[in-house]
């Protein structure tokens, strides 16, 4: 009997400590300033290959925010840097204005990936984004 107890709480113990790990908020100093993939061109495939499939549907297939599902955000123009993309993603957003907000994709979407992503969206910004903010040229 004593020995079922404590296999159900260590069980449930181990549980809880794994559902924390999977929705601990992301921390702005673990996200780099600037995205590590960014110019890899196989990250930008990857990455485009990935938009397609998760995002498009409501930012649009060229990021300009006219996806099939609603009105997203225009991805082209992202006043937010690398960090604030990355933690956007993570957690999701809401929009006064808007009824369809961001979902938050942590836990669904390794950093890998949305870094791929962001390296691929860079690709496509537009006159006074800020998706390179950050970034030493070399």
């Amino acid at each position: 009997m004593k020995r079922s107890n404590l296999l159900r709480g260590l069980l449930a113990a181990g549980c809880a400590s794994l559902a924390l790990t999977f929705a601990a908020p992301t921390h702005a100093d673990e996200i780099p300033e600037s995205n590590p993939l960014s110019g890899n061109a196989k990250a930008i495939a990857s990455g485009r290959s990935w938009y397609r499939g998760i995002c498009a549907n409501c930012h649009g297939g060229r990021a300009d925010g006219q996806g099939e599902r609603g009105t997203g955000a225009d991805l082209r123009k992202l006043q937010l840097g690398f960090r604030g993309f990355v933690e956007v993603v993570k957690q999701g957003r809401q929009v006064q204005g808007r009824t369809q907000g961001m979902p938050a994709w942590n836990g669904v979407i390794d950093d890998k990936t949305i870094y791929e992503i962001g390296a691929y969206l860079e690709t496509l910004a537009i006159e006074g984004a800020d998706w390179k903010q950050g970034v030493v040229h070399r």
